[in-house]
């Protein structure tokens, strides 16, 4: 069943892609291929002279749904090769399922997509990736009764009826949207109510669109219900319940980003940030249903209770709250230069939150994936997994929850760009950093300071809509700074990673060779802050506080080399030293460019 694992996981990823870049090219067909299909405006790959942006979206979306095919078709030759007959089942009901699509997208592609046709494809791609999630959580069974200590079952607790009718529920929810979506734009002033009205009288746009209102409002409940009844009913399953909790808190947002679409009039990104996010709260719920199947109600004894604030503290604890308000001041400090004083209220709290929210879903990441080395250390070993105060399981929901809200606001209330970049941050700190690097080489503070030095680039894409030259130099600037930064911690901290072998550089390298690189380091810090006055974005103020800013860093990382005896004491100083640093520098560039300049 390994193969099919792998092709599962494959295929609900393409699948999901599909899904959401469908939503893209229908933002406006018009701008994609047109009315061709297989062709693309009358070529298999247009011209890149004559290719859109939206032409390469539409090209996108039907290159990701053929090797959404291809898997699908793979899948279904290793469940047969598997001989269960379940797999068999549910892989052919998938392949039948795109065979299907391939048809209607063509129709779609080629008649224009009336509404009906619209949301039969939409419908069908909901009954794919439900297939996949169920064949994914059976393939992974064995790991899954491993994991849980028990058999698994074959029957519902009472939590599973309320389940399924949650993801019925989204499921609808997510077709009246398209249907609406599809229909002619209406102005329903104001929410909930519209025009003043709270009930349809007829099927007119208006009417349609306070139809979906009322069909969100019984998704929400349900879903709310949901959540309540997994902690009641299956407390003994805690990923049932933080499925089901993080199922909860995406549809509130769902609803409050609808809300927000009417009373702001949000950019076009939010039909489809809508869909992408919608999708993620069905599978949850669909994954949902079937493990309350596979793992069989269990008595277990009611944990001690414990406030709701410590519970609360446990999970901030999740999120490096200290780390998040570093990067919180790089991102305000460069959406205040690049605006060159305050920005709009509206994006200045919105980048800040989906900010926020990024770094505590990627800080939560690392607390999962880091688990097994921070009971070893020292100074990680009262971390809430460590000390066994919160279910293993919940974190990576938790974390996951948190990221996709970061991106679906960005999104919304910022802009596109802004959240890519905000989640490629997000990603290369959990997946390059954490997962690959961090164990491996010495190298991986240096390589991972990217994912540090991302909040910049998304302060300032948030302002402009672009990434400038002055960006890149903040980003350079962190960069540069993330070294010598980790590496004193490091120094003074040596004996925690050496406990949990990661190889650290004075791990592998030694105290004295760690020392020079501080230094050279240092010194690539201090030429790269220079750089801002060199190409006039910074005055002469902010040259004079590079200087003494930078020149006290040079110092201090200048004595850790040469009094080697007073390692730690001098490492811990520069340490603290260097926070202090990357605050008062942004700080010396905002004065300059928005009171001075």
């Amino acid at each position: 069943m390994k193969r099919v694992q792998q092709l599962t996981l494959a295929s609900l990823i393409a699948g999901y892609l599909v899904i959401v870049l469908g939503g893209v090219v229908r933002v406006d067909a018009r701008f994609g291929c047109g009315v061709d299909w297989p062709l693309c405006r009358g070529a298999l790959l247009p011209t890149p002279a004559g290719a859109s942006a939206a032409t390469f979206v539409d090209l996108t979306h039907r290159a990701l749904a053929a090797l959404a095919a291809l898997l699908t078709l793979g899948l279904l030759v290793a469940a047969w090769r598997a001989r269960d007959r379940l797999a068999l089942g549910l892989s052919a009901g998938a392949a039948l399922l795109v065979a299907i699509q391939v048809v209607l997208g063509a129709l779609v592609a080629t008649r224009g997509g009336g509404a009906a046709l619209l949301v039969t494809h939409l419908g069908l791609a909901q009954l794919y990736l439900a297939a996949l999630v169920v064949l994914a959580l059976w393939s992974f069974a064995p790991e899954i009764a491993t994991s849980a200590g028990r058999p698994l079952g074959h029957a519902w607790s009472p939590f599973g009826p309320v389940a399924t009718a949650a993801a019925g529920a989204i499921s609808l929810l997510v077709l009246s949207g398209a249907y609406t979506a599809a229909k002619p734009a209406v102005n329903c002033g104001g929410w909930p109510l519209c025009d003043g009205r709270a009930l349809p009288s007829g099927f007119t746009p208006a009417d349609i669109q306070l139809i979906h209102r009322w069909i969100a409002l019984v998704a929400a409940l349900a879903v709310l219900a949901a959540a309540i009844q997994a902690r009641r009913l299956r407390r003994d399953a805690p990923v049932v319940v933080a499925i089901t909790t993080a199922a909860a808190a995406l549809t509130a947002a769902q609803i409050m980003v609808g809300a927000a679409s009417v009373w702001f009039r949000l950019n076009p990104a939010l039909l489809v940030a809508h869909l992408a996010v919608a999708i993620v709260v069905l599978m949850l719920l669909v994954a949902a249903v079937v493990l309350d199947r596979l793992l069989p109600l269990a008595l277990v004894a009611r944990p001690a209770p414990r406030s709701w604030r410590l519970i609360g503290a446990d999970y901030v604890t999740l999120t490096k709250p200290n780390v998040m308000v570093l990067l919180l001041i790089t991102t305000l400090g460069a959406m205040l230069i690049a605006q060159g004083g305050l920005p709009p209220l509206r994006i200045l709290c919105w980048t800040l939150i989906g900010g926020a929210l990024s770094s505590g879903g990627a800080a939560a990441f690392n607390h999962y994936l880091d688990r097994d080395i921070d009971v070893l250390m020292k100074r990680t070993s009262k971390r809430p997994l460590p000390g066994k105060r919160i279910p293993d399981i919940h974190v990576p929901l938790f974390a996951l929850t948190l990221t996709v809200l970061s991106v679906y606001l960005l999104a919304v209330f910022v802009n596109p760009l802004a959240a890519l970049l905000s989640l490629a941050g997000n990603l290369f700190y959990v997946l390059i950093y954490t997962r690959l690097l961090k164990r491996s080489t010495p190298q991986n503070i240096v390589i991972g300071g990217a994912a540090g030095a991302m909040p910049p680039l998304v302060g300032w894409a948030a302002v402009t809509g672009q990434v400038g030259l002055p960006a890149l130099l903040l980003f350079g600037v962190v960069f540069y700074w993330t070294p010598p930064h980790f590496w004193s911690l490091a120094l003074f901290t040596s004996s925690d990673y050496a406990a949990a072998s990661v190889p650290m550089f004075p791990e592998v390298y030694g105290d004295e060779e760690t020392r020079r690189h501080i230094f050279l380091y240092t010194v690539m810090l201090v030429i790269t802050s220079l750089f801002f006055f060199a190409i006039r974005v910074m005055g002469l103020f902010y040259l004079a506080s590079a200087l003494v800013l930078g020149g006290l860093f040079l110092y201090k990382a200048f004595q850790l080399t040469r009094h080697p005896a007073d390692q730690k004491l001098l490492a811990r100083a520069l340490f603290f030293y260097s926070v202090y640093y990357l605050g008062l520098l942004f700080a010396a560039m905002v004065i300059d460019r928005v009171v001075l300049g």
